[in-house]
């Protein structure tokens, strides 16, 4: 048998992969919550069409695989070339040379651009002149990190770029936005890790997969894949207790049910208001809707009651109707005018001879 060639053996190397992601080979597209149901089909849409495509999200693994997939699902062969640039890591000439080769190859290709926000405007229009060239028939995949300290510090993309590399939008959103989508994950790596060590059969205890449920994952995929991979190994027998988990996870577990448990502050200015409402309209009540004795019964001047009043949004009397209110009630009015109900949440107990 003879010696395999470079080339063929790249061609080996290409094939593998495009029959890993054809069988689901990442878990960067596992999940059953309708951001992953879109996702999926935005794939689906990126491969049929060769149009560029913009991920976004905030895990940097999980959008790498995703244009991965995209790359390997449309070209199964082998045959055609996979270009990456990291633009956080790639030196501005190496980018140049990049686009250069893949418009001399004049052939199909794919380039994989992470962190195409960090290219600087020479850059950026480098591209999109490389784009606009008749030789270019490559389809770009962009990476777009969010919800990072370091999207600050970034250049940012044109109106123009954006435009020419989002035909097609992939948002992977945070795994805290889908907890619906832990199950499914965590049986997928499950499932990987039985066959990795020899057919193993271990599963996750009920309680354990509510702590990993709870738990917020700030590292996203990676970390759960840590974790789990961890669980794995030390676990004695064919299930994963929580007692399996890293402290972290019960610390953060602990903390969020100390959050629920925690009463609500109490805006002190606003529950007063409410009594004093309440206390206003009892009054009014009482006094059969008379301003004037209903400042009385309240101990406070009629000026201070028509500013409650106000406040209450209540419409106060004109001027002229507040001079023909009687100091003294000696004759209540015959239809006394309706008040709003501000303080219905303030019980009062019957004040004595009432009904």
């Amino acid at each position: 048998m003879g010696d395999i060639s470079p080339v063929d053996e790249l061609k080996r190397f290409r094939q593998q992969q495009a029959r890993r992601y054809a069988e689901g080979g990442t878990d960067a597209l596992v999940g059953v919550s309708p951001a992953m149901v879109r996702a999926r089909a935005q794939v689906e849409a990126a491969v049929a069409s060769g149009a560029s495509v913009l991920l976004e999200g905030n895990d940097a693994v999980a959008l790498a695989e995703v244009a991965e997939v995209v790359h390997y699902r449309r070209h199964s062969t082998g045959e055609v070339a996979l270009w990456r640039v990291e633009v956080s890591t790639a030196l501005p000439s190496q980018f140049s040379r990049t686009l250069g080769s893949l418009l001399r190859a004049d052939e199909l290709g794919t380039l994989i651009v992470e962190s195409i926000d960090g290219l600087q405007a020479e850059q950026q229009l480098e591209l999109l002149t490389a784009m606009t060239d008749e030789r270019w028939q490559t389809q770009v995949l962009a990476t777009l990190l969010s919800g990072s300290d370091e999207v600050e510090d970034r250049p940012g993309m044109s109106d123009e770029l954006a435009a020419a590399v989002s035909t097609i939008a992939i948002d992977i959103p945070r795994l805290a936005d889908r907890p619906e989508d832990i199950p499914p994950l965590v049986n997928w790596h499950l499932a990987r890790l039985n066959r990795e060590s020899d057919d193993a059969d271990l599963r996750l205890a009920d309680d354990t997969l509510d702590v990993l449920m709870v738990y917020a994952w700030p590292g996203e995929g990676p970390e759960l894949t840590k974790v789990l991979t961890s669980a794995f190994r030390r676990a004695t027998g064919t299930v994963i207790h929580p007692s399996d988990l890293p402290k972290l996870l019960h610390h953060a577990v602990d903390h969020a049910a100390m959050a629920q448990d925690r009463p609500e502050p109490i805006d002190l200015d606003a529950y007063l208001d409410r009594v004093e409402a309440a206390l206003v309209e009892r009054a009014l009540e009482l006094a059969s809707g008379n301003k004037a004795e209903a400042a009385r019964l309240l101990g406070v001047s009629r000026p201070r009651l028509y500013r409650k009043l106000e406040q209450m949004d209540v419409v106060t009397p004109t001027p002229a109707k507040r001079e023909a209110e009687a100091d003294v009630v000696s004759q209540p009015p015959t239809s006394p005018e309706p008040e709003p109900s501000t303080g219905g949440d303030i019980e009062f107990l019957p004040v004595e001879g009432e009904e």
